[in-house]
């Protein structure tokens, strides 16, 4: 198994998912099949459970996402989350511009959705 890295464009993210357990994705998420496009980062994420990192950090710093990411960061806020047997050793990082609060509050809405705590941090 290796880390998986997607180039962000114009309409996608980067992801940067280590075998560490250091995880990014970041920039704008307003892909044209957000199917095709996130698989890859679910997938990988199903197998990496088996490897089991002792830490996991998932940092987001998306500018702006569309309804359909919604869907599909929620399926890998639960996948992150499952990984480690002690759940405690999962950090989610949510970065959000000072000026945009509904950025924020879909990170909130994430957190109350997964009942795990994320750490916010304005850029």
């Amino acid at each position: 198994m290796q880390n998986l890295y997607i180039k962000g464009t114009k309409r996608t993210p980067e992801i940067s998912f280590k075998l560490n357990g250091f995880m990014s994705i970041s920039g704008m998420s307003i892909p044209e099949n957000v199917v095709d496009f996130y698989q890859p980062a679910l997938d990988w994420l199903e197998n990496v459970k088996k490897i089991e990192p002792e830490q996991i950090q998932l940092t987001i710093e998306l500018d702006y996402l569309n309804t359909s990411t919604s869907s599909h960061l929620l399926k890998i806020f639960r996948k992150v989350v499952e990984i480690p047997e002690d759940k405690t050793s999962v950090k989610i990082v949510w970065k959000y511009e000072e000026d945009e609060e509904d950025i924020l509050e879909q990170g909130k809405m994430y957190e109350g959705i997964i009942k795990h705590p994320f750490e916010f941090i304005k850029k």
